[in-house]
């Protein structure tokens, strides 16, 4: 397995048709975990044509979530005090027809933290989600169902991180830095995914595991050139929802700076009477 840092290589890389994901198959669905099933339905681990049709639904499915209420629903669940981390999953969760959305984000998370690799501590309790979400889609079709799973789980770490790594920025810079500023700068230079593994071809044929980093030093930046911005990936599997992501992060980070503010000025107010 290796490393690649810089972001020039890490980009040619995602973009290179003859780059492929690990893929997770599965020889006898019937006796597969759910989490090893579930693996196997998403977009995320196949490659060719199998990706392509599965990602045109994914589309699909991204095409009737309207960003704008997504971005209305964060807002109204972030001045109810839903706790950051949970809004994306429970607003997602929503909008896409779950039942009981609210309670969904715990068993994203430990979906999520399995998601990658298929490897966890507690294959049990991984399952066990699995099952659950599949339920509260309450969609019987297993190729839809796991793709309106999968859209939780990517969103679940990456976007709640983006979050609380912008509202961390903004509490050490000037309140007027915008919040689009703040997320820019996190996207950039903090990535909330670290990195992605692709299998590339060997030089004396065969793959290659290669980890590609994607906050990594990119040495074609300048004063007049910002180091790119990887963490919604590149190429044909790039994230297939960054305007989503960044408009839910967006609202939550400007409601919960918007009550900061009022606080800081409730106790200054306080302090001069």
């Amino acid at each position: 397995m290796i490393d690649i840092i810089e972001r020039a290589a890490v980009e040619r890389i995602l973009v290179d048709p003859a780059s492929r994901v690990p893929e997770a198959s599965v020889a006898a669905r019937d006796s597969a975990s759910p989490l090893t099933v579930f693996r196997a339905e998403v977009s995320r681990f196949v490659n060719g044509a199998e990706h392509d049709a599965r990602r045109v639904r994914l589309d699909a499915l991204l095409d009737g979530l309207d960003p704008n209420a997504l971005a209305a629903a964060a807002v109204r669940h972030a001045l109810a005090g839903t706790p950051a981390g949970r809004i994306p999953v429970t607003v997602l969760a929503e909008a896409l027809g779950f039942t009981e959305a609210s309670a969904l984000p715990t068993l994203v998370a430990t979906v999520a933290s399995a998601y990658p690799t298929g490897e966890t501590t507690d294959p049990d309790a991984a399952d066990a989600a699995v099952i659950a979400l599949f339920e509260a889609s309450g969609r019987t079709d297993p190729d839809e169902r796991a793709l309106r799973v999968q859209l939780l789980v990517q969103a679940y770490a990456a976007t709640a991180t983006l979050v609380e790594r912008a509202l961390a920025l903004a509490r050490s810079q000037d309140g007027a830095v915008s919040t689009r500023t703040l997320l820019e700068s996190v996207l950039r230079d903090d990535s909330p995914v670290p990195v992605t593994r692709r299998l590339v071809p060997a030089e004396r044929g065969g793959e290659t595991l290669v980890v590609l980093h994607l906050d990594g030093a990119d040495c074609e930046a300048a004063a007049d050139r910002p180091a790119r911005i990887l963490a919604f990936g590149a190429g044909p599997r790039a994230c297939p929802a960054p305007h989503h992501a960044l408009a839910i992060a967006a609202a939550i980070v400007d409601t919960l700076r918007a009550d900061a503010d009022r606080d800081e000025e409730t106790v200054r107010h306080a302090d001069t009477r």
